[in-house]
C-alpha cells in the first residue's frame, strides 16, 4: 500500500519535469524566469495607493535573494475608481466598490529602446458600509488598497515571467 501511495504522489511530479514545467517562484538560477524578474526596477509611482503597489512588486521581484544589478524598468501608472453601489431608500451608500487599473511597461536599461512588453492589470474590490463608522472605513480602505496591490502585483508579475519564460524559448531554438 505504500508503494501505492509514494507512486501516486511522485508520478504527477515526474510528468510536469518531463514537459518543461518550473515553478516560477523556484530559487533563482541564471536563465531562470525568477533570476530575470530579479533584475527589473520598479519606478517610483505617485500616491500612497502606488506605495504600496510597488512594494508589492518589490517583494515579488526580488524574492530573498540579495539585489542584483537592473537591467529593465517597469514603468506603472496607477489609479483607482470607486463608485458607490449600493444605496438605501434613505440615499445612504451601503457599498462600495473600487476599480484598480495598473498600465505598465517593461522597458530595457538601454535608453532609447521601445518598451519590451507592456499591459494592463485590472482588479475590483469593495466593501459593505456601515453609517457613521468612519474608522471602520477608514480601516476597510487601507485593507482594500493593500489586497488590491498585491492582486495587481500578482498579475504583473506573472506576464513578466510569461514573458521572459517565452523569450527564453525563443532564444534557445
Amino acid at each position: 500500500m505504500t508503494l501505492r501511495r509514494l507512486l501516486s504522489s511522485t508520478l504527477p511530479l515526474i510528468l510536469l519535469a518531463g514537459c518543461g514545467f518550473a515553478p516560477v517562484y523556484a530559487p533563482a538560477s541564471s536563465g531562470t524566469p525568477m533570476s530575470q524578474l530579479g533584475q527589473i526596477y520598479v519606478a517610483v509611482i505617485p500616491d500612497r495607493t502606488g506605495q504600496e503597489l510597488r512594494q508589492a512588486l518589490q517583494v515579488r521581484l526580488e524574492g530573498s535573494g540579495a539585489p542584483s544589478s537592473k537591467s529593465y524598468t517597469l514603468k506603472i501608472s496607477y489609479g483607482i475608481s470607486t463608485s458607490g453601489i449600493g444605496i438605501d431608500p434613505s440615499t445612504d451608500v451601503t457599498f462600495m466598490r473600487y476599480q484598480g487599473q495598473a498600465n505598465w511597461q517593461l522597458l530595457s536599461a538601454v535608453p532609447g529602446t521601445p518598451p519590451l512588453v507592456s499591459g494592463l492589470a485590472s482588479a475590483q474590490d469593495g466593501y459593505s458600509v456601515i453609517v457613521n463608522q468612519y474608522f471602520y472605513q477608514s480601516l476597510e480602505t487601507d485593507a482594500l488598497y493593500q489586497r488590491m496591490a498585491n492582486n495587481l502585483a500578482d498579475q504583473i508579475v506573472v506576464r513578466l515571467a510569461a514573458y521572459f519564460h517565452d523569450k527564453d524559448k525563443v532564444a534557445q531554438k
